[in-house]
């Protein structure tokens, strides 16, 4: 099962801007292990100018990639973390961002500040993970 949160930056980014949001991503995403979800990832290039991300919420993490994460010691990298240092660089950085997954509008980050229920659909997005562990579904069990 497969399901992206992607973000657009709302407005048109320079090549100089968009190295130093992806230099800014990358540092964040350093301190965590990234098992819940992959971590803030821009595409190459601009988009008609705008900076075009997105991460993938894993919602049956490989046995292997469940003990590297635990030895590492960092703590795991979910889907409210996107949004957190989707934040931080909206602040550092003011550029704003437009929110969806694959089915529709999730939501923006203005001036480092998520939208009204934002944060809690990403929520809901992470929470299937815990979902599918209780009824114990493999991928092949899907509908």
């Amino acid at each position: 099962m497969g399901l992206t949160i992607y973000y657009t930056s709302m407005r048109s980014v320079t090549s100089e801007e968009a190295d130093a949001v992806r230099a800014a991503a990358n540092l964040a995403n350093r301190g965590h292990s990234w098992l819940s979800s992959e971590a803030v990832h821009f595409f190459p290039g601009l988009s008609k100018g705008m900076l075009l991300g997105g991460s993938k919420p894993n919602f049956q993490p490989d046995p292997n990639d469940e003990r590297d994460a635990h030895r590492s010691g960092l703590p795991d990298g979910r889907p409210r973390d996107v949004i957190e240092i989707l934040s931080r660089i909206s602040r550092e950085h003011a550029i704003d961002w437009q929110l969806m997954h694959d089915f529709g509008p999730l939501g923006e980050i203005r001036d480092g500040v998520p939208s009204p229920g934002l944060v809690e659909q990403v929520e809901a997005i992470a929470g299937l993970r815990d979902a599918m562990d209780d009824l114990d579904l493999e991928g092949d069990d899907l509908p």
